[in-house]
């Protein structure tokens, strides 16, 4: 397991001689010029219009995910007291934490590289599955709570110039079954060449000013493009009702876009800023949107705990 924050994080060794364009592997490679064309090839607006780059030999950037950023380094205040001693990500839903099902998840569509991002208080959340067979483990620490764009921001040097899946740590997708609504985010991030993909569910009127809610645009079908984001807007200012369900999918072009964001809801940097910069820039945003008997179950109170503990109880059960 590696640590990033306070620690040596583990970085890919250099692969490519950029002088004289011999590839000896894939990148990232190290070097100031390598990294930069990789972000300027990540965002969709940009790479359509090239078509060969001189000099050095073009990168091959796979739209296959196999790695994942889990946030977890929230405090849990409104599950007191009980989140002084456990992490409200740990909390067990039957006979596993709120984690092990998340982490499961994302085993069953091909993740083998999870990356925790947690404060200095929840390093139990890392060890709990640095021995976890098949999969590498690596951990940030969130200091200081800024935000959920923030707290992605920690997992730069991991994703290396890769595409990823982000994770919410407090939130579950049931029911808990192959095949499981992310992997359609991997199809759609495939298929469709977009810069970021989310899960998105339909919120009750009553309940939208507690997300980001997201205008789609055109036919809503098993995916659609989105071209506006709305953090806890009030309801009679929502696009829609098509609330962001905690599941996100980006090329590293998202970094950037974290680093031009200013401080919006709570004063915090949030992640749905960050998306709305890249559309406007002319990335491509598409959502999912949950069907059927698809359920996010946050595990933000104890009331929403409670439901997502029966839930996952019924179906060991089954």
């Amino acid at each position: 397991m590696s640590i990033r924050g306070g620690s040596s994080f583990q970085k890919q060794n250099n692969k490519i001689d950029c002088v004289s364009g011999q590839s000896t592997a894939s990148l990232p490679c190290g070097c100031l010029m390598c990294q930069t064309l990789r972000r300027v090839l990540s965002c969709g607006r940009i790479k359509r219009h090239f078509d060969f780059i001189p000099l050095i030999e073009r990168p091959q950037l796979s739209r296959k995910i196999k790695k994942a950023v889990i946030p977890a380094a929230g405090k849990g205040t409104r599950l007191l007291p009980i989140t002084k001693v456990i992490p409200k990500e740990m909390l067990p839903l039957g006979r596993k934490p709120v984690l092990e099902f998340i982490v499961d998840e994302l085993i069953s569509i091909g993740i083998t590289h999870f990356h925790f991002v947690v404060s200095p208080e929840k390093l139990s959340i890392p060890a709990y599955f640095d021995e976890f067979a098949g999969i590498e483990v690596s951990y940030s620490i969130q200091s200081q709570q800024n935000g959920l764009a923030d707290a992605v921001l920690c997992a730069e040097d991991f994703v290396a110039g890769d595409s990823f899946i982000v994770a919410l740590g407090d939130s579950i997708i049931t029911p808990i079954r192959v095949p499981r609504p992310t992997s359609r985010v991997l199809e759609c991030f495939e298929s469709t060449g977009a810069d970021g993909v989310i899960i998105v569910m339909k919120a009750p009127k009553e309940e939208i000013s507690r997300y980001g809610i997201v205008h789609p645009v055109g036919r809503v079908d098993k995916w659609f493009p989105i071209d506006l984001l709305i953090e806890k807007p009030l309801p009679d200012q929502a696009p829609s009702n098509f609330a962001i369900a905690g599941r996100y999918a980006f090329n590293a072009s998202i970094f950037d876009y974290i680093r031009k964001t200013q401080p919006g809801a709570g004063g915090e940097i949030q992640l749905t800023d960050s998306i709305s910069l890249m559309i406007a820039d002319g990335c491509e945003v598409w959502g999912v949107p949950l069907v059927g008997s698809e359920i996010r179950r946050d595990i933000g109170t104890f009331e929403t705990y409670f439901d997502a503990f029966l839930a996952a109880l019924s179906e060991e059960a089954m």
